[in-house]
């Protein structure tokens, strides 16, 4: 008789440091993301005095976008057109930009640069928050190009 394997439901939290690791793996060092990710949250645990899990998820939900810009050719003029985002897209479009502000910070090892910008990022401050807040202002200056019922 064959087993079957049970998936274990996972917390958001869960899936959100799952995809954290996925998204700090390079050439295959599973075992060094996951380290980085480790130093991070107990950085952010020394530095804040909170639970790392909870600063992570509102670091991400603050740098989560709505949208995204999409440029379209309309008649030889080339124009930014929102597209709005869904949660499956959104969430790693915010990460990558946790991740890549965290790489450009100068000075630190990585895995307090990265744990500075989930600070940074749950009180609304960092690059990440701010590259959020530019695509939406992109967005909102070019919504006279959304049709309703178009396929731009």
């Amino acid at each position: 008789m064959a087993r079957t394997k049970r998936k274990k439901k996972k917390k958001n939290s869960d899936a959100s440091l799952v995809l954290l690791n996925q998204r700090l793996l390079r050439h295959g060092k599973k075992k060094l993301a996951y380290r980085i990710l480790q130093k991070s949250l107990i950085n952010i645990q020394n530095q804040t005095q909170q639970d790392p899990f909870l600063i992570i998820e509102k670091a991400i939900r603050n740098t989560t976008p709505s949208v995204e810009i999409q440029t379209r050719r309309i008649g030889g003029a080339v124009y930014p057109i929102p597209v709005e985002l869904g949660l499956d897209r959104g969430i790693p479009r915010g990460i990558g930009w946790i991740l890549n502000s965290a790489k450009k910070r100068s000075g630190n090892t990585f895995d307090a640069n990265l744990a500075n910008e989930f600070i940074d990022a749950s009180k609304k401050i960092g690059n990440a928050f701010h590259k959020k807040e530019e695509v939406h202002k992109i967005a909102d200056a070019n919504a006279r190009f959304v049709k309703k019922g178009s396929n731009f």
